[in-house]
């Protein structure tokens, strides 16, 4: 028995979830120029699914068309980073202290164990693993979320901010210790019932101190490649 052919919309997912899973992985980098052909030929579908694709990608601010010139990986400014950063901050500390009392006792162990993996991933100098991590992390902290609409939103922003990772060499020890704690310290009081509103704050703290760490490794990054990432030289 042959295999239905997926259906235009299941096409133009495909093509979405492929391009946009390089993009946070950093296969397709800030600045990238796309070929929708060869997309099209590695996803298997036409064109226009993958047109498509690219559309959707292009209003959630993934990429961009440019004029006689295709389309390419956005990059965002400096204002544009702080701004999902503070907006996630915000948004994220509401949405885990609301999924915190739902939270159960192996939600918190998957949590401490990917923790202990994305140590792994920086000893390893493997910052691409730790930022799939990161990923994994804060997925499960909000999952149970009862807000949908807070969570889709979170997601959007946070795969922009992976995207952003994903061209950073990594963080220095002593930062990367203290982000490892703050996941810590933020399970620990989950595990105790801690009050959502504390639950709240501290979440919120902990990604607005990710802005410094984020600006620490593009940094470093800086120095390894020689040239000034956009975002890094206006941090700095």
């Amino acid at each position: 028995m042959s295999t239905p052919e997926p259906r235009p919309g299941n096409k133009t997912q495909l093509v979405y979830d492929y391009v946009m899973e390089r993009i946070v992985d950093g296969t397709f980098a800030a600045g990238d120029q796309l070929s929708i052909v060869k997309i099209a030929e590695e996803s298997g579908v036409s064109l226009i699914p993958t047109r498509e694709a690219l559309r959707r990608l292009e209003s959630e601010g993934m990429v961009e068309f440019m004029f006689h010139r295709g389309v390419r990986v956005s990059e965002l400014t400096i204002d544009e980073y702080r701004e999902i950063m503070q907006t996630e901050a915000v948004l994220e500390g509401l949405a885990v202290g609301m999924a915190a009392p739902l939270l159960t006792d192996e939600d918190l162990r998957r949590a401490r164990a990917v923790n202990a993996q994305m140590n792994e991933a920086l000893l390893a100098g493997d910052f691409r693993a730790y930022n799939q991590g990161s990923l994994e992390f804060h997925g499960i902290l909000r999952a149970p979320c009862p807000n949908n609409h807070l969570r889709e939103m979170l997601d959007r922003g946070q795969q922009r901010i992976a995207a952003v990772r994903a061209s950073v060499v990594g963080y220095r020890g002593s930062v990367a210790q203290r982000l490892s704690d703050e996941h810590e310290h933020l399970i620990d009081r989950i595990a105790a019932k801690a009050s959502p509103a504390e639950i709240e704050q501290l979440m919120r703290a902990h990604r607005e101190g990710t802005i410094a760490a984020d600006s620490e490794g593009l940094r470093r990054t800086n120095e390894r490649s020689g040239h000034d990432h956009p975002i890094a030289k206006e941090l700095a």
